[in-house]
């Protein structure tokens, strides 16, 4: 479900770009001038789902996608140096999905402009086994690890909110509820030594927070302010992926 805050949210942004001169919120006015990182994650992940043909289906958009997914690589940054493993392997599958779909531009030219569109066109030529085997590459696989990583840091944004336990200890949780029950020995070891030299949570908000930013307060408050609005915005795509992918036979659950 949408939050009335998303929405409203949503409206300042129009308003910027239509540059009228009355938003719908002060309090959102307010905020702008202490934009973290989460902003950028808000506008993107905000652009990913639309309705699409005659049902007026909700969809999830390729381009958005692929551009708000971006978006994240500085949360895997400032976990610190040893994601930079995880980072390089979140930019492969961009460039994999982004192979398969200018391949079915040639061929197709603007037939593909959703997930779904893509997922089906590679589901039709038969690469994929039945039982949900995929395979890999394709652009299927990299979409099922791009969803997971989502997930992922969206249970890295809500521990960053949730201050009962160090961000370390909410990393490291997350990370075994949506990643490890897919990861083979390499990966698991990688994100272990990784997930050890997790930032505090004052250190990690610093490092998305705009330099100006000094008051670790103040600093507090605009991540946590921005990351209530992204977590839903993520999560209804997360959704909408999730069900597509059960729809199609394509949940892959084996190890990588």
């Amino acid at each position: 479900a949408w939050f009335p805050r998303v929405h409203q949210y949503q409206l300042f942004l129009q308003h910027c770009v239509e540059g009228e001169g009355e938003v719908p919120d002060g309090r959102i006015v307010e905020r702008v001038s202490t934009r973290t990182l989460f902003h950028e994650i808000i506008v993107g992940f905000s652009a990913c789902v639309a309705t699409c043909g005659e049902g007026g289906e909700a969809e999830v958009q390729l381009e958005p996608l692929l551009s708000a997914f971006a978006s994240l690589r500085r949360l895997g940054e400032a976990i610190g140096p040893l994601m930079a493993l995880s980072v390089k392997n979140d930019e492969s599958n961009v460039a994999k999905v982004r192979k398969v779909w200018a391949r079915l531009a040639e061929q197709q030219p603007g037939r593909v402009s959703t997930v779904r569109q893509l997922l089906e066109s590679e589901r039709e030529a038969g690469i994929h086994k039945p039982g949900a085997v995929l395979a890999d590459p394709s652009a299927a696989m990299a979409l099922l690890w791009m969803r997971r990583t989502i997930q992922y840091y969206v249970g890295v944004m809500q521990g960053v909110c949730d201050t009962s336990a160090s961000l370390s200890s909410k990393c490291r949780t997350a990370y075994g509820a949506i990643l490890e029950p897919f990861h083979g020995w390499l990966l698991k070891n990688t994100f272990s030594m990784a997930l050890a030299a997790v930032p505090s949570r004052d250190e990690f908000v610093a490092r998305l927070s705009p330099n100006h930013l000094s008051s670790k307060a103040v600093r507090r408050s605009a991540c946590f302010s921005d990351i209530r609005v992204a977590i839903p915005l993520m999560e209804q795509v997360v959704a909408q992926l999730r069900a597509l992918f059960a729809e199609l036979d394509l949940e892959d659950t084996r190890k990588s």
